[in-house]
């Protein structure tokens, strides 16, 4: 009996120890589980098999050293760290879950995956896997769109690295030149003149329509009558200006009513990097964490001190930007939205000389006019936009 009792006990100790164990080497803060199933589960359709319990996960969140938002460290257990201000900051945004899942995937994969970062690029220049990361590269940020066609392609090269390059990264150079009927121009032959009540000046004069921003701030200039475009259409505006600062930006847009019934803006904007004396094009929309992405403009294509042409064009649900008739990005976030307007990005305390604003309409398109009958050549200002401030996760 007294031997029995010695074993119980003994068998007793060994189940606590085991508890013990396994307390301390997985712990998961609930709000983060979702993200790790997930993560699991991605890698089970592709063969990955995970026992995070049996082999020990530690994933919390934790108060790191801005701008890094993400970290995991190869100890024993395996920490995963989440920035906690990063991670409530981001419910802001239309793509919240898409910036959530980004980071965390980023460092499981380091840790269950062993992948190391991966600056490597893709044809249309952005990054080649959502591994991309670690010391600065290029002054270049780390954002990746991980969200419409473009997220099936990241989470397969995820789990396999040497997944060919996307479709969506392999398309021409040039703009068909199939424009459709043109609906829309701004009239730069009747002048006009106004200065606002904020100093902003507005004028047409000489063919040219003039526009000064007396704040810092790139702004979201709308113009021509508001109507409801559905289908296939395009849009150009040709302009030059001054980049008066390293955050200064122009760029073409289109507004929409969300799925929220509130006014949104998909944009595409293009700056300048002083250090690599490069033009960078961001695309953008003003309900998501600005911008998807940011790709460098090939040398030579943009200038815009000159008189440089911007265009968006919508086929089949997909929006592609040209620089001077040359195909610089595409995407398919909210697409399909009608559009209400076309508009331009212009810097702030500059001088912006717009040559010529046209929308045209593609066989399949229709027109809607609003009922708001009004020409907003005065740049009812819609809004600010900014480059995307640069993140690490490591």
């Amino acid at each position: 009996m007294r031997n029995l009792n010695l074993i119980v006990k003994g068998c007793m100790l060994i189940m606590l120890c085991f508890s013990c164990k396994k307390e301390d080497t997985y712990q998961v803060e609930a709000e983060l589980d979702p993200y790790l199933q997930m993560f699991l589960q991605e890698g089970a359709k592709r063969g990955f098999n995970f026992n995070v319990e049996e082999n020990g996960l530690l994933m919390k969140f934790a108060d790191l050293q801005a701008p890094t938002i993400g970290l995991c460290t190869y100890s024993e257990p395996l920490l995963v760290q989440i920035d906690r201000t990063y991670w409530q900051e981001v419910t802001k945004y239309e793509n919240c879950e898409d910036l959530r899942q980004n980071v965390v995937f980023h460092e499981l994969a380091h840790g269950l995956l062993n992948r190391d970062h991966d600056n490597g690029i893709l044809a249309n220049g952005e990054w080649k896997s959502l591994m991309c990361g670690g010391d600065t590269y290029l002054e270049r940020s780390w954002q990746v769109n991980f969200c419409g066609e473009r997220r099936q392609y990241y989470l397969d090269e995820l789990f396999n690295p040497s997944m060919p390059q996307p479709e969506w990264a392999n398309y021409g150079d040039s703009f068909s030149g199939e424009k459709g009927s043109l609906y829309y121009e701004l009239d730069l032959n009747n002048p006009k003149a106004k200065t606002d009540e904020d100093g902003n000046s507005f004028t047409i004069s000489d063919g040219l329509y003039t526009v000064y921003l007396n704040s810092e701030s790139n702004t979201i200039l709308p113009i021509g009558k508001e109507e409801q475009v559905t289908g296939d259409c395009y849009f150009e505006a040709t302009l030059y200006t001054h980049m008066s600062n390293v955050n200064a930006c122009i760029g073409v847009g289109v507004e929409y009513t969300d799925a929220h019934n509130q006014k949104a803006y998909n944009s595409f904007l293009i700056s300048k990097n002083y250090t690599y004396n490069e033009y960078r094009a961001y695309p953008a929309n003003t309900k998501c964490q600005p911008n998807f992405a940011e790709v460098s403009i090939r040398y030579g294509v943009c200038d815009v001190n000159n008189e440089t042409k911007l265009s968006i064009e919508r086929t089949g649900n997909e929006y592609y930007f040209y620089v001077n008739d040359q195909l610089i990005y595409r995407h398919d976030y909210d697409a399909d939205k009608p559009i209400n307007r076309f508009n331009l990005i212009i810097p702030g305390k500059t001088e912006t000389y717009v040559t010529s604003f046209k929308c045209y309409k593609k066989t399949e398109a229709s027109i809607k006019s609003s009922s708001v009958n009004k020409d907003f050549f005065w740049g009812e200002m819609a809004g600010t936009v900014q480059t995307y401030k640069n993140v690490e996760i490591k």
